[in-house]
């Protein structure tokens, strides 16, 4: 993975553009989060091993079982409530 500073791609887009489509490119922006140029066919790669994970996850859910919902909800609502508990003993105690 190449990493290069925006005013260089900025100068030598098309260098660049064809560099991308080898290898994915960072782009460093100054004062900014960086950002990767990468070709099509990569992009499609990666949308594909997603895909392919996420199928994997519902035949897992499928075969395994679902979250069970409820107690979901519950298990959220009792760490929420010993969250809230928590603070307010903290704030009561001056820490």
């Amino acid at each position: 993975m190449l990493k290069v500073k925006e005013d260089e791609v900025a100068q030598e887009l098309d260098t660049w553009l064809q560099r991308a489509l080898t290898q994915p490119l960072v782009i460093e922006p100054a004062g900014r989060d960086a950002v990767v140029m990468l070709s099509l066919a990569e992009f499609e790669r990666l949308q594909d091993a997603e895909d392919e994970h996420w199928a994997a996850c519902a035949r897992r859910a499928n075969t395994e079982g679902y979250l069970d919902h409820d107690h979901e909800v519950r298990q959220r609502l009792a760490e929420a409530m010993r969250a809230r508990c928590l603070n307010s003993i903290r704030q009561k105690s001056g820490a």
